[in-house]
């Protein structure tokens, strides 16, 4: 907890209570001779309380988060808020530049969101050990942002459930369910996907804090989708906020029920072509049966269909695509199992929008 007498410095400068401050912080220099640098943006409250950590971008193509970030930081204010938010909105401003998910070059560490806390010289090291000693060090609570790159979208908050503080992965659960999403994973990150030097299997692993893996939206749906999309991730760090006593009079905004699974299921194509999909950006969310036809892969060249893809599992749609050109791996279906008696559902009684 950040009290109230407590020096807060990030890059050099002291964030005071009730400040607002953007902060830049060099991080190396290019073979191009351009300096690389990283922004903070960091809201100190008046009074003392939780620091959480938001880190938008460590994927390039990930950037539909970085407006979240800023509608959540413009919107804070410091008289309101109890101890301090601290945003990266872009963690990988190489790999955003491309618009590519990992770090374009040669390094042995080009995905930055697997090798926390970053110890080599590499370019993409040296950016999270940035991270670490000037954002995640004073962090109580870290939301790290994915969701899809162009054309694919998401639904869920992956929870870590091998965190080794006892207690932590409930913790974390409850913050998850405050966020208000219909759909929530909680699975061993720490000994699975995506692994210990992942974000947030650093921070609930090393760090002990609880850490969030929010994967809400995507690009290339429209406009009302993705402002949908936009409103209801900043509604849920509000929402994780007061659920952490940052702030007062935040709105409950769970959904009557909500879907915690254990197992999730990879839909995704083998070959490469146009996808044809049957369940696009309003589908999020939905229940489909065993069998159920999502999408065809056509080929572009013949237009004959190269593969179906087809729900292994009755389940719930975390993550969906709408029709564009894929490679074989690329994004197009998640499905949550309902079926396999690991997959609980929680109710609500209280009505969304209702003040805490």
């Amino acid at each position: 907890m950040l009290s109230t007498n407590q020096e807060m410095t990030i890059g050099g400068h002291a964030v005071a209570p009730g400040e607002r401050a953007a902060i830049r912080l060099p991080v190396t220099t290019g073979l191009n001779g351009a300096e690389l640098a990283l922004w903070v943006h960091a809201v100190r409250g008046r009074a003392p309380g939780p620091v959480l950590a938001l880190l938008s971008t460590l994927h390039g193509g990930e950037w539909f988060s970085v407006d979240v970030v800023r509608q959540v930081v413009t919107g804070l204010d410091p008289e309101g808020l109890r101890g301090a938010v601290l945003a990266v909105p872009v963690a990988n401003p190489p790999a955003l530049r491309l618009q590519t998910r990992n770090m374009p070059d040669e390094s042995d560490s080009p995905d930055m969101n697997r090798i926390f806390p970053g110890v080599h010289t590499w370019t993409s090291d040296q950016l999270v050990g940035t991270i670490v000693r000037e954002v995640l060090a004073h962090a109580t609570c870290l939301m790290d942002f994915h969701m899809g790159p162009w054309g694919s979208a998401f639904l869920d908050i992956l929870v870590g459930d091998d965190f080794p503080r006892p207690g932590l992965a409930d913790e974390t659960e409850r913050l998850a369910l405050a966020f208000g999403l219909p759909i929530i994973r909680r699975a061993s990150v720490v000994g699975g996907f995506p692994g210990p030097r992942a974000s947030i299997g650093y921070a609930g692993g090393v760090l002990g804090i609880p850490a969030l893996g929010v994967e809400v939206g995507g690009v290339g749906f429209g406009r009302r989708l993705e402002d949908r999309w936009r409103q209801m991730t900043v509604d849920g760090v509000r929402a994780v906020m007061g659920a952490l006593g940052m702030l007062d009079g935040t709105p409950d905004v769970r959904p009557p029920r909500q879907l915690v699974y254990r197992t999730g299921h990879r839909v995704n194509p083998t070959k490469g072509g146009f996808l044809r999909s049957r369940f696009g950006g309003d589908a999020l969310g939905r229940e489909v049966e065993k069998g159920t036809l999502l999408g065809e892969v056509v080929s572009p060249y013949t237009f004959e269909t190269l593969e179906e893809l087809r729900a292994p599992v009755r389940g719930a749609l975390f993550y969906v695509a709408r029709d564009y050109p894929v490679r074989p791996g690329d994004w197009a279906y998640g499905l949550a199992n309902t079926e396999d008696g690991t997959a609980r559902w929680v109710e609500n009684a209280r009505t969304i929008g209702a003040p805490r």
